[in-house]
């Protein structure tokens, strides 16, 4: 990942933000507009469909084993994401991506083939079935 150090192992303060900029007729979960954030704690909220953006903070969905942590952080390296943003809250479609991890934030646009799957992973872990 450009500008962004990644370690072998999950840093305790490893936190994740996604908003999928979706459509809420989508088929595909990965499409769904959605917002999902993982925190230091391993907390899980996920919100699905209309209302769903960056400015929503959803209630826990579940408490997540280190062992998902692990797989979302090792997950991330797998991403196609190009250069930090500063966002401004104009995207109309795609992918925000919020990384905190080693005491630097970072986000990410994408309309990345891998960015839909990193979703996919989220909803799977969400309970959220296609």
């Amino acid at each position: 990942m450009s500008n962004f150090t990644f370690q072998d192992h999950r840093p305790a303060d490893f936190t994740l933000g996604v908003v999928v900029f979706g459509d809420e007729q989508a088929r595909e979960v990965s499409n769904l507009s959605a917002r999902y954030i993982v925190d230091a704690e391993g907390n899980l909220r996920a919100s699905i469909g209309d209302g769903s953006n960056a400015g929503t903070y959803p209630k826990i969905t579940r408490r997540l084993s280190s062992e998902d942590l692990d797989r979302i952080w090792t997950s991330i390296e797998e991403l196609e994401l190009g250069d930090p943003i500063t966002y401004r809250g104009s995207l109309d479609s795609g992918y925000l991506i919020e990384i905190r991890a080693t005491h630097t934030i970072r986000v990410w646009e994408s309309n990345q083939e891998s960015a839909a799957g990193f979703v996919n992973l989220l909803a799977d872990l969400a309970w959220i079935g296609e």
